[in-house]
């Protein structure tokens, strides 16, 4: 009685015929991982730069402060109302209000010696209190600052203040915030290199294979093999081009960030959607370079 084989022994066989085969093709098989790793090591080289600047342009706007000193006749509650109005402007990241007592403790800190003095030449407490404003970029800093000189808000205020480094980091977040969009641009199209790219690259060595093997597929054929056991191979051949090409190109890339010390975000996250990405890849390339030979030809 006749039985058909196991999809795991069709499985078996199939790794067995396509490890065989790019062990037979030694040279061709390396030459495509190796040119599929290269794009999309580029591709990672780009997506990095991307990261990087958007986390330099984020630790910059943490640097970009505004203190805003209150007269000393603004009482508590008009404090409070004029907190809660800056907190509700554009571009205001987080707003920390510094009452007398606290500047004075902060100050008995940082500066023991000139509190000390405060208290030889009885001169009580003379800081105000005040504001410390971090925006979210450096662009909406001057925006706030003329906000603030308006009536009654100016009425409140005795002096305000920015980072003596504000405008060397505006500068600086700009050019990193163009670097930023450059990137985006370019990622699609580097995208598209990869899919087109590493889809010929795997069609044409498939191609090739599938050409050195033309007599053994038509034997295939003859002796009643299913086009699903003659695809397998060949698909298993192309994923496993894939793989090696998505960890050699991590490889590379690990072995970059640890020379230059560069921190990558959700690495593995990226390392699985570009895993999977190449694995359909491969899988559809193998399809269209079978096609041809297992039913135009019809071999």
């Amino acid at each position: 009685m006749n039985t058909q084989p196991s999809a795991f022994y069709l499985f078996q066989k199939g790794l067995k015929f396509a490890l065989s085969n790019i062990w037979r093709n030694k040279v061709l098989s390396i030459a495509t991982i190796f040119v599929i790793a290269i794009i999309i090591f580029i591709f990672n080289i780009i997506l990095s730069i991307n990261f990087i600047a958007k986390d330099a342009i984020a630790d910059l706007n943490k640097k970009v402060d505004l203190v805003i000193y209150l007269k000393d006749s603004t009482d508590l509650p008009q404090a409070q109302n004029l907190m809660q109005t800056i907190q509700n402007l554009e571009g205001v990241d987080t707003v920390i209000y510094t009452s007398k007592p606290q500047a004075l403790e902060q100050l008995k800190k940082t500066h023991p010696d000139l509190s000390l003095s405060f208290e030889k030449y009885n001169l009580g407490n003379p800081l105000p209190a005040s504001f410390n404003i971090t925006t979210k970029d450096p662009e909406f800093q001057q925006p706030i600052i003329g906000f603030l000189s308006q009536q009654p808000y100016a009425s409140y205020l005795s002096n305000v203040t920015s980072n003596n480094d504000a405008n060397i980091i505006a500068s600086v977040s700009k050019n990193l915030l163009q670097v930023s969009t450059f990137t985006k641009q370019i990622i699609f199209w580097l995208i598209m290199t990869f899919l087109i790219g590493g889809a010929l690259i795997i069609l044409n060595a498939l191609q090739m294979t599938i050409l050195m093997r033309k007599q053994e597929i038509a034997i295939m054929k003859l002796v009643g093999a299913s086009h699903w056991f003659v695809r397998l191979p060949f698909i298993i051949e192309a994923i496993v081009y894939g793989l090696l090409a998505v960890l050699l190109s991590f490889f590379m890339l690990m072995v970059l960030s640890s020379n230059l010390q560069i921190g990558y975000p959700n690495i593995m996250n990226y390392f699985f959607a570009e895993l999977i990405l190449t694995i359909l890849l491969s899988v559809g390339s193998s399809q269209i370079a079978l096609h041809e030979h297992l039913i135009t030809k019809d071999l």
